[in-house]
């Protein structure tokens, strides 16, 4: 089976406010995201949660996934990464994705998930243009060294460079939303974009 994992459990310290419960078109902008990678067919979604974490895990009511709760999210991602390895038993491998990311489709995740499918056993990575960004997807041969990251999942990347499968997205897809202005922006993009 393989999961998608959405981390979603920041404090948005630079926004101000809890970013993911901005609205973007007609919903919470994680749950938006959430719906765009259940759209891409993935049989498993784990949303790991830790600031307001109650208010997220209600705008995602109804959407049939799993939440899993980072109590260290003040801590960096990496806390993220051990709580959804934790939460992965079962699982042959698993996309990672951000909930701040909108412009990133179904149809991005759906490319991402049949670039494994195709070379199993490995790791797929995306980047938009010159840049290296979620969502990336780690066979579980690979949870191991998730589970101690510190932050984000580039020194894994780094280092199995050759078990690397690479896509390449439209650069203006790479949008997360990090500020007011890149809400705005998000915003002003989003129909679109679609």
């Amino acid at each position: 089976m393989i999961s998608a994992v959405i981390l979603a459990a920041g404090a948005s310290s630079r926004m101000g406010q809890p970013k993911l419960l901005l609205p973007l078109g007609r919903e919470p902008l994680v749950r938006l995201v959430v719906r765009q990678v259940l759209d891409s067919g993935v049989e498993d979604v784990l949303v790991v949660v830790g600031c307001e974490h109650e208010r997220i895990s209600a705008a995602l009511e109804g959407l049939g996934v799993r939440t899993a709760l980072n109590p260290h999210y003040e801590t960096g991602m990496g806390s993220s990464f051990r709580t959804a390895v934790a939460a992965l038993a079962g699982s042959s491998a698993a996309m990672f994705a951000l909930a701040d990311q909108p412009l990133v489709a179904a149809e991005d995740y759906r490319r991402v998930l049949d670039a494994y499918r195709e070379h199993p056993g490995g790791i797929v990575s995306v980047r938009y243009g010159d840049v290296t960004a979620p969502p990336h997807l780690f066979d579980a041969a690979f949870f191991p060294e998730l589970a101690v990251l510190e932050h984000g999942a580039r020194p894994v990347l780094q280092r199995h460079a050759a078990e690397t499968t690479v896509l390449h997205l439209a650069p203006e897809r790479l949008l997360d939303i990090d500020t007011p202005e890149d809400y705005e922006r998000a915003k002003a993009l989003f129909s679109d974009a679609r």
